[in-house]
């Protein structure tokens, strides 16, 4: 599930940023766990993006997160189950 994919990566020693994709195509970049939070059920989490801006993302359209390198590239992905 994407959700638990998500929880992983906010725990992840050390934390490498990484994006969220919609999808309707939308991408949402994670660059800190503080800016994300997960819904204690998985149903949505509500992502702050830079500029002070909430996103509240269904967990139903949520289509994948893949973690970012440093340059703030795609590395790897993790799909649904």
């Amino acid at each position: 599930m994407v959700i638990e994919s998500i929880r992983d990566l906010n725990r992840a020693v050390p934390f490498v940023p990484y994006q969220i994709h919609m999808n309707s195509g939308e991408d949402y970049v994670v660059p800190h766990p503080d800016f994300i939070s997960v819904a204690p059920r998985g149903s949505f989490v509500v992502l702050i993006d830079r500029r002070d801006r909430p996103h509240h993302l269904s967990a139903l359209l949520i289509e994948r997160v893949s973690r970012l390198n440093r340059r703030g590239r795609r590395n790897a992905s993790s799909r649904k189950r």
